[in-house]
């Protein structure tokens, strides 16, 4: 597991009565074995030959923090006739060192005679919740010995409790020129069930609620300052750039929190220059996270006071959107998809809310979307600490469909909304999107179409599990529920089972093989996976002969949503911020495959980050570039497109796959043909293919890989062993081969 070794001594010394003991033992055997034993001639059976040397071990030990220490307990196979000398050291994984553990190197001897000796590496036991967590003794150098296990894992256990945030309040009241989502939901929320006619119900007056107040509540747009995750890396990374965490957060926030920093702008208020690079200063967490207008994600009132300018262009990415503020002629404008927002002259929303609706059509493009889909990052170079001039994409949810068949112009012209926000009925629901006040309908409002839900599902249905789970640590507990957590993920998995297909075929040409070709096809408007560079896709393949047992697997998960080749993407050196002299990126990583022949390798969809010494990274402002992205692109998407659109949209690491998104000859198809080679010599038909496309959104090595000792990346280590990120799955196939 841990691949580098610290040059320290250890010695066993001798001077104890049982030393003196085994002393006398070994010197009377020789005398026993001379007097013979049944032949009287005294001669050995031995051959004379020199006695096997003792070797030198040390167990794996499960621990807990409270306990002070950590004991290690070296043993030999043999006592030995003269001392025995080993080396070791402690060498950090997922605990640290003066972090979780006081790093230990010593030297000692043990004499003929002393079988074990122990050795004990001091814990830090903080008040700090944390992760089950490890760290190594690696031994070299034995004198006198061989060693027969030459690494012991200790695995640390703690019961602090995790850091915990405090309550979300949803009613908050307003800020600046937000408010909060419960004023919009005492009029845009559907009607008691039976009630008609009925509002915002579907199919029927006694279906389901559709309404905004409803569905946005448990989305990950509501939840986009309470993830978990998001707020463990930005923890990470304000750790690892202390000069500029004041500068990060403001960033981050500016689409995790954007009502609360948007305001403290606006103001001027609630902004720090402590490590800050902006004129104006900076929004950082600790002040989100008192705030409820942060706390309450991407809101009514942030969306739609969005205005037109820029949208869609490089402006407005990164968090680039433009809101009015107070003083501003459209301030307090809301924007909205429908002509004649003031039905009969009505004025309810200004009376109601203080708002003032106003057509805005600019709400139903990706454009607007793209404002924080699309996100560039600085790169700190990895040796310096500067600030270099180059950009890395970190997501380009929007460039990807601009480059596809879906996007504006196109015959097959898709929005984003049309899929995340969808009609339940297109072109064929009518509602109107109001009650008044009091619950009761205003039949002089109009109904209208379309109608955008606002389920907001995405492909994240782990971090709504883990949510869900930890809803009262998470400050979440008085505001949403299990039950709706629940219909947002069974939302979520029914997107996801939309995303893509998985076909085979059997194109074998001996009898000793089976040549089966599985071709996932890509049908979203974006790369398969998209967004953050933590999700990955594969294909998980397995072979049965006729009499069902399993001849070949490729990609099987563990219960845990671990693969086979995580093994190597977790090695301690993959994890380190600072690669060691001679690191090889490579071995942290599975390539891309157009043919699998054997089992351990896997078809893994994804992008994989470099830093500015070309070497793989987990740390998001060290990224300079893809070491891979062979992430399948949108159908329409062309080499050509990307080039005028954004070359780093480019496929990485896909050089001679003829068929990775191309068909007949024909760039653009949208999939990937993978051709997997199965040897069935000693096996009997008929066969059974199956494939299942897996994908998930944290992958292990983008958890273990945050490296700070912090109460939020604590936090989240904690909750990704309680709540393993399990695979979804995107398709299956199955296929029968005589």
């Amino acid at each position: 597991m841990f691949n580098q070794m610290a040059d320290a001594r250890v010695t066993f010394r001798a001077g104890s009565l049982l030393a003196l003991l085994a002393f006398a033992v070994l010197a009377v055997a020789p005398l026993v074995a001379c007097s013979g034993s049944g032949d009287g001639d005294g001669d050995s059976d031995d051959g004379g030959g020199a006695t096997d040397p003792v070797s030198v071990s040390v167990a794996d030990i499960q621990v807990r923090e409270s306990d002070g220490s950590a004991v290690f307990v070296l043993r030999l196979s043999a006592a030995a006739e003269s001392d025995v000398t080993v080396d070791f050291a402690t060498l950090d994984y997922t605990a640290l060192e003066d972090n979780d553990f006081q790093p230990q190197s010593a030297s000692a001897t043990i004499a003929a005679g002393v079988l074990e000796h122990n050795i004990g590496v001091p814990l830090v036991d903080d008040a700090m919740g944390e992760a089950t967590e490890q760290f190594s003794l690696v031994l070299t150098n034995v004198g006198g010995g061989i060693v027969a296990d030459a690494e012991a894992v200790a695995t640390i256990s703690d019961d602090d409790p995790l850091e915990a945030v405090v309550t979300y309040d949803a009613a908050w009241g307003s800020s600046g020129v937000f408010a909060q989502a419960a004023t919009c939901a005492v009029c845009h929320r559907a009607s008691a069930v039976g009630d008609t006619p009925a509002v915002m119900r579907y199919p029927n007056a006694d279906g389901e609620d559709i309404s905004p107040a409803r569905q946005w509540r448990h989305s990950m747009m509501a939840h986009a300052f309470d993830d978990p995750y998001t707020q463990a890396k930005i923890q990470d990374e304000i750790t690892l750039f202390a000069d500029i965490a004041g500068f990060i957060e403001d960033k981050c926030l500016s689409c995790h929190a954007p009502m609360g920093r948007t305001a403290a702008h606006h103001s001027g208020e609630g902004l720090t220059d402590t490590d800050c690079a902006l004129d104006d200063g900076c929004y950082r967490y600790d002040e989100a996270v008192a705030d409820m207008e942060s706390r309450e994600g991407v809101s009514c009132t942030l969306c739609h006071q969005v205005r037109e300018l820029n949208l869609g262009s490089a402006e407005s990415f990164s968090g680039g959107y433009d809101v009015a503020a107070n003083g501003d002629a459209d301030a307090l404008t809301i924007y909205g998809p429908y002509q004649n927002p003031h039905p009969g002259g009505s004025s309810a929303m200004q009376t109601h809310s203080g708002y003032t609706p106003q057509f805005g059509n600019h709400v139903t493009t990706s454009g607007h979307c793209a404002t924080c889909h699309t996100l560039y990052t600085p790169t700190v170079d990895v040796d310096s600490g500067d600030v270099t001039a180059n950009l890395f994409l970190e997501q380009a949810v929007y460039l990807e469909w601009q480059n596809s068949a879906y996007a504006a112009g196109q015959p097959q012209e898709m929005r984003c909304q049309a899929c995340h926000m969808l009609d339940p009925e297109p072109g064929g629901y009518d509602t109107r999107i109001a009650l008044t006040p009091n619950g009761s309908v205003n039949a002089n409002w109009p109904e209208r179409t379309p109608f955008f839900t606002h389920t907001m599902a995405g492909g994240n249905s782990y971090m709504l599990r883990v949510m869900k789970d930890n809803r009262e640590l998470l400050g979440i507990g008085t505001s949403t529920s299990a039950a709706e957590f629940d219909t947002k993920i069974a939302q979520t998995r029914e997107l996801l089972q939309q995303a893509a297909s998985v076909t085979l075929a059997d194109v074998s040409a001996g009898s000793t093989r089976l040549d089966i070709d599985a071709t996932v096809a890509n049908r979203t408007g974006h790369k398969l996976p998209t967004s953050y560079p933590s999700r990955r896709v594969w294909l998980h393949l397995a072979v049965h002969d006729g009499s069902g047992a399993k001849i070949f697997e490729s990609g099987a998960p563990s219960a845990t949503g671990r693969l086979s080749s995580d093994a190597a993407s977790l090695q301690r050196d993959c994890l380190l911020v600072d690669k060691p002299e001679g690191f090889a990126s490579d071995a942290c990583y599975e390539s891309h495959h157009d043919i699998i022949d054997h089992p351990s390798q896997v078809q893994i969809y994804e992008s994989v980050m470099h830093d500015s010494n070309g070497e793989l990274s987990h740390v998001l402002l060290h990224a300079a570039g893809y070491l891979k992205d062979n992430r399948i692109p949108p159908q329409g998407f062309t080499a050509a497109a990307a080039a005028n659109i954004e070359s780093l949209t480019l496929p990485v690491g896909v050089e001679g796959d003829a068929d990775f998104n191309s068909a007949a000859a024909q760039e653009g198809s949208g999939t990937d043909i993978v051709h997997y080679r199965v040897d069935t010599a000693g096996a009997a038909g008929p066969f059974t293919v199956r494939a299942r496309l897996l994908y998930q959104t944290v992958r292990p090595s983008f958890v273990w890989a945050m490296r700070s000792d912090a109460g939020r990346v604590n936090r989240f280590k904690a909750l990704y062993e309680r709540t393993p990120p399990v695979p979804e799955v995107l398709a299956e196939a199955t296929l029968d081969i005589p």
